[in-house]
């Protein structure tokens, strides 16, 4: 044996038990960590695959009963449209019977 390898065996040796104490005490403290971000990545992943479940399902839903929000807003401003074309012809034609009679 060399007197590097007695010496360090036995400077090992008088550390060993609280080395091992301190190595197993990082082990478990950094499986801990894993174990908790593996749950937030989890449940942060449920979440978001839940409330896209929803809204997807209200919106088909909705589209599905014939409430295009969409089809009615385009309805709606063309019922407009032709409310206000109806309106304008009305009044030239009212105005040009007026002046007729």
């Amino acid at each position: 044996m060399d007197a590097r390898e007695t010496n360090s065996s036995r400077h090992s040796s008088s550390r060993a038990p609280k080395q091992l104490r301190a190595k197993a005490l990082v082990r478990g403290r950094r499986a801990a960590m894993r174990r908790r971000a593996r749950r937030i990545r989890r449940s942060v992943a449920t979440f978001a695959a839940a409330l896209f479940s929803t809204a997807f399902l209200v919106i088909y839903v909705q589209l599905a009963s014939g409430h295009d929000l969409a089809l009615a807003a385009n309805a709606k401003r063309a019922r407009a449209q032709r409310t206000l074309v109806a309106g304008t012809s009305d009044s030239s034609t009212n105005s040009a019977s007026t002046t007729t009679s």
